[in-house]
């Protein structure tokens, strides 16, 4: 069950749109029911349910204030294209977590391609949000390729995620400065990708057990996200 629901305020009405009247259809909600919503830009909304269909469905917003903004310090998670199945946990798990931004990018050993599968990753993302209350979602990029990938890097301080990096307990993070995790896809980076990213980023391993991408990539959000005062 979502703890909150996901609307586009029209005027004085919040609309739903198919996948979200399913959700109040599943946990049967009943008309003239007050419900909390949002539009995923940190807005919560207080809403009366006044119809419910299987395409659209609609309420009357009595009440809204400002629950999030956008932190002046980014944290960003860089995901190799991967299976389907592990790419939704830790996306899931990656907007728990509180990542600000999701960028994921075609490597040359992706063997999956996400670039026409916006909406599929968005609603992902949307359900995630809602399960954990929150009200501002994480922007998403897709990009065809780890060469363009270095155009979406955050300007502060990026760590590729290798076995054979600097130690994450020995990195400085700093004050005030963006953070950006990457992590290859399941069957890994070539050398080449590895040369390309390095120029904007730094290796940084985890220890030296041989972790499943999705695993280093949750466990390196932790630690930073704790680092830099976000959990």
């Amino acid at each position: 069950m979502p703890n909150i629901f996901f609307g586009k305020p029209k005027g004085d009405v919040m609309e739903f749109d198919e996948h979200e009247s399913e959700h109040l259809r599943v946990v049967r909600t009943q008309i003239g029911e007050k419900v909390d919503v949002t539009d995923g830009k940190g807005i919560i909304y207080r809403v009366i349910i006044r119809k419910i269909s299987k395409k659209k469905s609609y309420g009357d917003i009595i009440e809204a204030h400002k629950q999030e903004d956008l932190p002046s310090r980014l944290l960003t998670l860089y995901i190799g294209s991967s299976s389907w199945d592990r790419l939704r946990i830790l996306i899931e798990k990656a907007v728990e977590l509180g990542v600000d931004r999701i960028v994921v990018y075609k490597a040359e050993k992706s063997k999956r391609d996400y670039i026409k599968k916006r909406k599929k990753i968005e609603l992902i993302i949307r359900d995630a949000a809602k399960q954990c209350k929150r009200t501002l979602f994480p922007f998403l990029n897709l990009v065809h390729s780890t060469n363009a990938l270095t155009e979406y890097l955050n300007g502060g301080i990026n760590i590729l995620l290798d076995p054979k990096g600097q130690p994450i307990r020995e990195i400085e993070f700093g004050p005030g400065l963006a953070v950006g995790i990457i992590v290859g896809p399941e069957s890994g980076l070539t050398d080449e990708e590895k040369k390309v990213l390095l120029k904007k980023a730094m290796l940084v391993s985890l220890g030296k057990r041989v972790l499943r991408f999705e695993t280093a990539a949750l466990a390196a959000l932790t630690i930073v996200s704790y680092g830099i005062g976000r959990i």
